[in-house]
C-alpha cells in the first residue's frame, strides 16, 4: 500500500455540493452524514435504502456505469460508493482529473481525501484514520480519546484556557507574547491544579499573576 500525506481539516459543507454514487450501506451513511453537516447531497444509483427513500436528499436513478465528466463537473467532492472496484477508481480517477476532492472507499490509494471517523460535541472535535488499514483499530482509538475528553477535570481546563485566551487578548497586544504566556500558564502547575477541580476563579487569579510578573 502506498502511504499517502493527508492534511487533516475539518470544513464547513454548508456551500459544498456533493454527489454519492451508490444507495447502498456506505452511500447512504455518507450521505445523511454529510447532508447532516450542511452539504447540499445528491446520490445516484439505480437503487436506493429505504433511509435515503424517507430523507429530503435529491436522488438521481441513473446507471453509474453511465457516468461522464459532465455528470460530476457541477459537483465540489464526489464519493464513490459502488461494490464495483474497477468502476468507482475510474470515476474517481474523472473527478480528480477536474481537480475535484473524491473519496473511494473500495481503493484508498485511488482518493485524494479521507472521510475518518470521528467525534463531536460542544467542545471537542476528534477525527482518526489508519489510512485504510483497520476500521476497528481507529475506532479503538478514538473510543479511549473520547473517554479522556469527557473526563470532568479536561472539560474543566478546557473551560479555563478559554477564559485565559480571551484574558490574553484583552491585556495583550503583542501575539508573540500572547503565545509565551498562554503556554507558561498551561505548564504552571498551580494554575493547573486549580482549573482541573473546576475553581476556575481561583486559576485565572493565578493567570494574573504569571501575566502581572
Amino acid at each position: 500500500m502506498t502511504i499517502k500525506d493527508y492534511y487533516p481539516i475539518f470544513i464547513d459543507l454548508s456551500h459544498f455540493r456533493v454527489l454519492i454514487i451508490g444507495g447502498g450501506k456506505i452511500g447512504t451513511k455518507r450521505a445523511l452524514t454529510f447532508k447532516k453537516y450542511g452539504a447540499d447531497v445528491t446520490v445516484l444509483s439505480l437503487e436506493f435504502s429505504q433511509d435515503l427513500l424517507n430523507s429530503d436528499i435529491n436522488l438521481i436513478k441513473e446507471d453509474a456505469s453511465k457516468i461522464d465528466i459532465k455528470a460530476i463537473e457541477n459537483y465540489d467532492i464526489i464519493l464513490t460508493c459502488t461494490n464495483n472496484y474497477e468502476l468507482n477508481s475510474k470515476i474517481c480517477d474523472l473527478a480528480k482529473m477536474l481537480k475535484k476532492l473524491c473519496n473511494n472507499p473500495t481503493n484508498p490509494e485511488n482518493s485524494n481525501f479521507i472521510v475518518p471517523i470521528f467525534y463531536s460535541d460542544e467542545d471537542f472535535e476528534i477525527a482518526v484514520t489508519t489510512r485504510g488499514k483497520s476500521s476497528i483499530l481507529a475506532k479503538e482509538v478514538l473510543s479511549k480519546s473520547i473517554d479522556v475528553a469527557k473526563k470532568s477535570d479536561i472539560k474543566n481546563l478546557l473551560n479555563a484556557m478559554y477564559n485565559v485566551k480571551i484574558l490574553l487578548k484583552k491585556r495583550i497586544s503583542d501575539p508573540s507574547l500572547r503565545y509565551s504566556l498562554y503556554h507558561k500558564i498551561y505548564n504552571d502547575h498551580i494554575f493547573k491544579r486549580y482549573a482541573m477541580d473546576g475553581f476556575i476563579d481561583k486559576a485565572l487569579s493565578r493567570a494574573e499573576e504569571i501575566i502581572n510578573e
